[in-house]
């Protein structure tokens, strides 16, 4: 069988382990990983044997980087325009691992290049949306409706799914990815922390259901009640400025601190509803509750969306 030799040469050895491990879950039999933080490790390696895909850190000049033999080349990039050969193909950096095989394995580089310069831009990064999905009514198939949008804007664009309901089940709807272990539980962690980057983080918890990129839920409800409204908020507000996402669906539930402050910051709110005399009570008093509070803004933004159970 024919074997690709896929090398990742890389300063930061944290990084490109976390980005070796996450490649290494894609389990393609025809690709054959290796990893190295010199370039003259990498030299002498690509003395040896040939080098089909290299991903390399832009940290590393130029000269050094085209000297080593391969047949496609991809340099890791931060937002900035960086100039690059036209040897060289740019790879926006803090993003997802299954974003990164993504772009590889499809040719689908989301970079500007100017075809004479050869100046090379990342994607500029404009902030995203954040996009709701609750409801006061139960089990009529609200998180499959979530996942379902996210899956159909996901063909057009990088999307994030977050689910924050009290009992998310777990890893169930994503069951086939055995490989995931850390969750949303983590994410929060880190975030308070603030000892590493945190889009770096990300990249190593985040699973990926065809083009969907998700983070698993909290296995514990207490733990979801321990956030506060505004560490959420400042959360999403932090991925949506730094990473590559233009939405992040939040299937929200109802032990959410804040929900109605997150609701407000969201673009649109869809909520899922039955055609049954209690469902209808239960929506008309959050509708009425909205009203009284003064949250007519969630109100104008809100798209109701009949389910069939």
């Amino acid at each position: 069988m024919y074997v690709k030799n896929f090398v990742i040469c890389d300063r930061e050895e944290q990084y490109a382990k976390n980005l070796l491990q996450m490649f290494t879950r894609r389990k393609m039999q025809e690709v054959q990983l290796f990893l190295f933080q010199t370039v003259e490790e990498l030299k002498r390696f690509a003395q040896q044997k040939t080098i089909h895909i290299l991903l390399i850190d832009e940290e590393y000049p130029q000269d050094q980087r085209l000297q080593i033999a391969a047949k496609e080349r991809y340099v890791l990039v931060k937002n900035a325009v960086e100039t690059l050969s036209d040897r060289e193909k740019g790879i926006y950096r803090y993003q997802s691992a299954g974003q990164i095989w993504r772009q590889i394995f499809t040719r689908q580089i989301p970079v500007w290049q100017n075809a004479e310069t050869g100046a090379v831009r990342a994607v500029a990064r404009t902030k995203g949306e954040l996009i709701a999905v609750y409801s006061p009514i139960h089990r009529i198939g609200k998180t499959s409706f979530a996942l379902e949008l996210g899956k159909k804007l996901a063909q057009k664009e990088p999307v994030l799914y977050l689910n924050l309901e009290e009992y998310a089940g777990d890893a169930f709807c994503f069951r086939e990815d055995t490989g995931q272990e850390q969750n949303l539980a983590d994410l929060i962690y880190y975030f308070r922390q603030r000892k590493e980057n945190l889009v770096i983080r990300m990249s190593t918890m985040t699973g990926q259901d065809g083009r969907l990129d998700y983070i698993l839920p909290m296995p514990y409800v207490q733990d979801m009640q321990a956030v506060k409204g505004e560490e959420w908020i400042k959360l999403f507000a932090c991925i949506l400025e730094e990473c590559i996402y233009e939405k992040v669906i939040l299937d929200l539930g109802d032990s959410v601190n804040g929900i109605l402050d997150i609701l407000e910051q969201c673009a649109v709110v869809y909520t899922p509803y039955i055609e049954e005399a209690a469902a209808k009570a239960k929506l008309n008093q959050y509708f009425e509750n909205l009203r009284r509070t003064g949250r007519e803004s969630i109100l104008e933004k809100t798209i109701q969306k009949k389910m069939r159970v």
